[in-house]
Formats: C-alpha cells, sequence, structure tokens
C-alpha cells in the first residue's frame, strides 16, 4: 500500500535518551510579525534577543513551534496552536513561544522520498503552507538531498499514524528525525 500524501509538519515522537519531551516557554514573537507560523513549524532565532520566526531550508533550528499565548488588542488571552501573520497584540507587546528545543527529541515528519540507504543522513526542510482551520504545519522532508548535512538527520521509519497502514519506504514516507543542525548541541544517534 502506497503511503498518504498527508505533511503535518514535525511531530513530537519520543525522547532519544528516554527523558520527557517538553516545551520551552520564554521564546517571543514580535507583535505583528508578517510571519504564520503553525504547530510543527521549524522556527529560528532572529538573533534579536529570544524572537522567533518560521524556518527556511538551511537555516540553523532552534526547535519546533509548539504554540503560543498572547493578549489580543481587545484584551482577549488567547492560546493558540498558530500565529497568524500580521496578529497586532494588545499594547504591541511581544507574543509568548513555545518551543521545543531539545536537540534529543525524535520527531515524525512527512519526506518526499526515502529509501532504506538514506537512513543515518540528513536533509532539510521544505516549508510548505500549513493549515489555516487546523494551525498544523505543512512542512516535509527534502528527499531529494539527503547528505552529510542537513537540519534534520534520519533515524528511520516512523510508526504510521494510529496504525492505519503500514509504513514503508518511499514517495511520502513518515521518517523519524533529530536535529541536525541545532543552536543547541545535537546529540547524535549511536549504532
Amino acid at each position: 500500500m502506497a503511503n498518504l500524501n498527508a505533511p503535518n509538519g514535525l511531530t513530537p515522537v519520543r525522547h532519544l535518551k528516554g527523558g520527557v519531551v517538553r516545551y520551552d516557554g520564554g521564546y517571543t514573537i514580535t507583535s505583528a510579525l508578517a510571519s504564520d507560523i503553525f504547530l510543527g513549524d521549524a522556527v529560528i532565532l532572529l538573533g534579536n534577543g529570544k524572537d522567533i520566526d518560521v524556518a527556511a531550508a538551511t537555516e540553523t533550528v532552534l526547535g519546533v513551534f509548539a504554540g503560543c499565548r498572547y493578549t489580543a488588542a481587545n484584551g482577549d488571552v488567547v492560546w493558540s496552536k498558530q500565529w497568524v501573520s500580521g496578529t497586532v497584540t494588545k499594547g504591541s507587546a511581544d507574543a509568548e513561544a513555545f518551543v521545543y528545543t531539545d536537540p534529543a527529541i525524535v520527531y515524525a515528519i512527512q519526506a518526499t522520498t526515502i529509501a532504506e540507504g538514506d537512513v543515518g543522513l540528513a536533509a532539510d526542510i521544505i516549508a510548505g503552507a500549513g493549515n489555516a482551520a487546523t494551525g498544523v504545519s505543512g512542512f516535509t522532508l527534502n528527499g531529494g538531498a539527503y547528505g552529510a548535512t542537513g537540519q534534520f538527520l534520519t533515524l528511520g521509519l516512523a510508526s504510521a499514524p494510529g496504525g492505519i497502514y503500514p509504513a514503508e519506504y518511499g514517495a511520502y514516507a513518515r521518517v523519524e528525525v533529530v536535529t541536525n543542525e541545532s543552536n543547541f548541541d545535537s546529540p547524535k544517534p549511536t549504532a
């Protein structure tokens, strides 16, 4: 059975060293930032403190977006799994961003393609459009460019969501990855 083409970004599945998978607060999104950031998008530091933005291929990854909290212009406190481009907060205060930053977190992500021989190699992400209705990412792993360098290191096939269909190598396979080019020291798995 062929793999389902249903990208949903980077989904934490476990911790490489048996630790707890958790996100960090304390990162910020500038009021009116002109970028959509969805649950499961790779994010970067902007270089001006703790502000984040969505990552593009080849950029050093801070982590994976887990949502945000802010006070809307009308005074409502908003908890959201996505940042909508151009959102203006009350008093133009920064929004608080939650980010999975631990480089030992293992994520599942859909690859454009993967062969068994690509396991252990690295690749960059492809920033696909997220789903505005669900707030979920459309990021995939660029399976056409595996090599020694890349943002994420492949560990192998990921379990199919809900066990509905068997995971198999080829187009649209879901794979497990860890960050390879991170703001933090990325632990490389050992055989």
